[in-house]
């Protein structure tokens, strides 16, 4: 079993893997960390970011996994299609919690994308747990 963080090469990626750092550790759980991504094959800056953060979790001494999911957002509301596809992802192994990043949007933008972090929280079968972008690690 194992705790999901689902990431972005954003401002609060950091912050979200610190709290599914804590938690996998406090669970005594394995730590799945999911960065998505647009590209199907994955830029070399988009490499990078996945190297950087095992390099940081191999310091942390909890076991850990990195990979790169290609995620779709074309269409009408893609927040909630990446949402959708993250949680057909967790069918496919076994999590136990999953942690993933809140950005806020103004109304318009929240109407127009939807929040990937919300459609994760109302149609998964395990806990969630949503950080937002203000909260320090």
């Amino acid at each position: 079993m194992s705790v999901l963080a689902a990431v972005s090469d954003d401002d609060n990626f950091e912050t979200v893997l610190s709290v599914a750092e804590q938690l996998a550790a406090g669970l005594d759980q394995r730590l799945s960390v999911t960065h998505m991504t647009e590209n199907r094959d994955a830029s070399g800056s988009e490499r990078r970011f996945r190297d950087d953060v095992r390099a940081s979790l191999s310091d942390a001494g909890i076991d850990a996994e990195v990979d790169l999911q290609h995620v779709d957002r074309s269409g009408l509301r893609p927040g909630t299609a990446v949402g959708k596809q993250l949680l057909e992802l967790t069918e496919d192994v076994e999590i136990d919690h999953i942690v993933i990043g809140h950005n806020s949007k103004d109304r318009m933008t929240a109407v127009r994308e939807g929040h990937t972090d919300f459609t994760v929280a109302e149609e998964a079968a395990v806990p969630v747990t949503i950080v937002p972008d203000s909260v320090d690690p």
